[in-house]
């Protein structure tokens, strides 16, 4: 064989004879690949940040492959098996032509798929970074639906070279898929729900949302499930097809919030005057917006009184802002109106007794006791 004779012969009798210079031989193999794969990982560091990093690490690991094939191929001749080596490698190179197309086919669709994974991601980057169009976590979405998309069309195209029927293939996964879809329908279900959460994006991370008698904070979005954080300290999992299914509503996607409030006042009060002290009151609130007005309308008659209704808006709308700008507007409101004296009606029970309404407790005393018998038994 070629690769075993002349220099190779040279080296196993000269330094590999015994045992012991073979093991440390393979030690200084190995030690020399080692501070090899240090070397090139030094080297890289300046160039990623000059150069592209996927370009210089795609340059490292064929450098540091060549070495680990030079390596495999030192152990052979220090182990005295380059034989057996050179033998396996000139079966290998012993192909025929339309197998070697097939093999440079399938590199190329393999190239290919990376250098179109790489455009793709660049141009992904360019939406989310340069026009704003999608957001960082959409792009994410994107960067593995592109990957697994592209490298899944390249596996098809490479089966389909080496003559493997795709009808079958297809027809295999369509049965597959149609088992494992009716064994799992709600996870995929969620999981197509959860797809289309993140590319619509109705909601963000940090928004307030209500989903059915759901409501709070959006802590996380995968994809099968949303993730929220109710006001009272609680974490809610619920599953993103329940998400779109049902009405949703986003408290947080307008820069502001209008809060209504019920309060009652007596019906002998001047209501003109009540509406315009209430909304004198909540004017006068910091959390309030002064655009659009507060307003203050007559909403129905009640029991004890007419029920008027406040109606005010606030900026970035927050749980403690609704909190701390509905506390305000009750604690204001009803100060002043006391000092206006504007009552506020509540419930009140009045009991009182009939004068007509006598009782004649002798006698119901004396029906109530038995009458006594003066016949006893046996007669006279």
């Amino acid at each position: 064989m070629i690769l075993a004779t002349g220099f190779v012969r040279w080296l196993q009798t000269t330094y590999f004879s015994s045992v012991g210079a073979r093991v440390l031989g393979t030690l200084g193999a190995l030690v020399l690949l080692g501070i090899v794969v240090y070397l090139v990982d030094r080297a890289g560091r300046p160039f990623k940040n000059r150069y592209s990093s996927r370009l210089t690490e795609a340059s490292q690991a064929g450098f540091v492959a060549v070495w680990v094939v030079a390596t495999v191929y030192l152990l052979t001749v220090i182990w005295r098996r380059a034989d057996g080596a050179a033998h396996l490698i000139t079966r290998a190179l012993s192909i025929k032509p339309w197998t070697g197309i097939r093999i440079l086919l399938i590199i190329s669709v393999v190239v290919i798929a990376y250098l179109l994974v790489r455009l793709l991601n660049r141009s992904i980057d360019r939406l989310s970074e340069e026009h704003g169009a999608i957001t960082d976590h959409q792009s994410e979405v994107a960067y593995h639906v592109a990957d697994v998309g592209v490298f899944v069309l390249a596996g098809f195209i490479s089966l389909a070279v080496w003559g493997v029927s795709l009808g079958n293939l297809f027809l295999s996964a369509g049965v597959l898929g149609a088992v494992v879809g009716l064994a799992g329908r709600e996870t995929i279900g969620a999981v197509t729900a959860g797809f289309v959460l993140l590319f619509s994006r109705p909601f963000h991370v940090g928004d307030w949302i209500e989903v059915e008698d759901h409501e709070g904070v959006v802590r996380d979005v995968t994809i099968v499930n949303t993730k929220l954080r109710t006001f009272d300290d609680e974490h809610v999992l619920i599953p993103n097809d329940e998400i779109t299914s049902n009405p949703l509503v986003n408290r947080s996607e307008n820069d502001r919030l209008r809060i209504d409030l019920e309060v009652g006042v007596d019906y002998e009060t001047d209501l003109d005057r009540a509406m315009e002290v209430a909304q004198e009151a909540m004017t006068d609130v910091e959390a309030v917006r002064e655009i659009p007005t507060p307003r203050v309308i007559s909403k129905r008659f009640a029991e004890s009184g007419v029920v008027l209704e406040l109606r005010w808006w606030i900026g970035d709308p927050s749980a403690q802002r609704l909190w701390k700008a509905k506390t305000a507007v009750i604690t204001d409101v009803k100060a002043a109106f006391d000092r206006e004296g504007i009552s506020i009606p509540y419930p009140q029970r009045t009991l009182s007794a009939r004068e007509e309404a006598t009782f004649e407790i002798d006698e119901m005393a004396s029906e109530a006791v038995p009458r006594s018998d003066t016949a006893t038994d046996g007669g006279e």
